[in-house]
């Protein structure tokens, strides 16, 4: 072998033997996670919701005729009771007008008694006597309803309650129907609160008579009222596909006024076993279908999961996961499918 050739072999050995040397075994660190151990709890069906106060009902009071209005006497929020007066309206043109079907029924009246002598005697006939009458009867009937103008100027409350809103002052001009005041029946209120559609099936009237909920309001330092009878809207809001659900309270000393928030929760006859998980392990995927990382040898697995309702800062799971699953629920953010993992 010549010196050229002994000069390449070398070389090579040489190169062979850095090569080895250079080379290291690298191995992958597996990610720190923290998980939980999926178990059934028993909850309580109860429901929260927020809801207003609401009158039991709202009575438009207003002048029959038109008119200028002398004087208001109520005020908003003042109690009034049947039959008490509420304002006044000027007479002064219904005053007239009640004067002059006066006169017209003693003229009446005098050409009836006139005639009759005449009737006796045959000396009109029955068809003039039966004009005669018929005048009297117009005349009356006008000035009656001239004399219910004059009384109608006094607007009188046609039931008890609270002023609500006061919507006319002394010296405005007063149309038929145009509401002066409004008057609020509290004796007893309504709660109404806005119902999601998958949760108005527990706002059975039919089914669910005789279950109750509780009313509590801040405003009265939390004070707690009590019904089990209630009424649905049965059409909903297409916009929030909500339904309205009314509970009728007994308000006797007038604490719960119209526009009060309250709260109001409802409880079920029984408890349920359900699977609730922290909210913010459930994720998403781009179609929109949700998933949870389980930690599973070692190593994190995707499972999809069907979710329900958020109680707090967990979520309800509805199908997906079994009990002693181990969920992981932080660290998630860098586990993909086969990732090695440690707890």
């Amino acid at each position: 072998m010549n010196k050229l050739n002994c000069f390449a072999v070398l070389t090579c050995i040489t190169m062979l033997a850095a090569c080895g040397k250079s080379e290291k075994s690298y191995e992958v660190e597996a990610l720190k996670v923290t998980t939980e151990t999926v178990c059934a709890g028993t909850a309580s069906a109860k429901k929260q919701y927020v809801g207003k106060v609401e009158e039991d009902s709202s009575t438009p009071v207003s002048f029959t005729g038109m008119g200028t209005v002398n004087r208001v006497y109520v005020e908003e929020g003042q109690y009034v009771a049947k039959g008490q007066v509420l304002a006044e309206m000027d007479p002064t043109q219904c005053e007239n007008t009640r004067l002059a079907a006066k006169a017209s029924l003693d003229q009446a009246l005098d050409a009836q008694e006139r005639m009759q002598v005449l009737h006796e005697s045959q000396s009109i006939s029955d068809i003039d006597w039966v004009n005669v009458q018929t005048k009297v009867r117009q005349a009356q009937s006008s000035l009656d309803m001239a004399s219910k103008a004059v009384k109608d100027c006094r607007l009188l409350a046609p039931c008890s309650g609270i002023i609500g809103n006061k919507l006319m002052e002394n010296g405005m001009t007063a149309l038929p129907s145009q509401p002066v005041c409004t008057i609020l029946n509290i004796a007893k209120v309504k709660v109404k609160i806005s119902v999601p559609e998958k949760e108005i099936a527990q706002f059975n009237p039919r089914m669910n008579r005789g279950k109750g909920v509780t009313v509590s309001a801040e405003a009265l330092g939390g004070k707690t009222f009590y019904s089990n009878h209630f009424v649905r809207n049965v059409q909903g809001d297409v916009m929030t596909h909500t339904y309205d659900v009314r509970f009728t309270l007994p308000n006797p000393g007038g604490e719960l006024l119209p526009g009060m928030v309250v709260n109001v929760s409802t409880e079920a006859d029984d408890t349920s076993t359900e699977v609730t998980v922290p909210v913010r392990s459930v994720q998403q995927t781009a179609d929109g279908r949700q998933f949870v990382w389980l930690a599973k040898g070692g190593k994190g697995t995707r499972q999809p999961v069907e979710v329900g309702e958020a109680q707090g800062d967990r979520i309800v799971v509805l199908s997906g996961l079994a009990e002693g699953d181990k969920v992981i629920v932080e660290g998630y953010q860098k586990v993909s499918e086969g990732s090695q993992i440690k707890e």
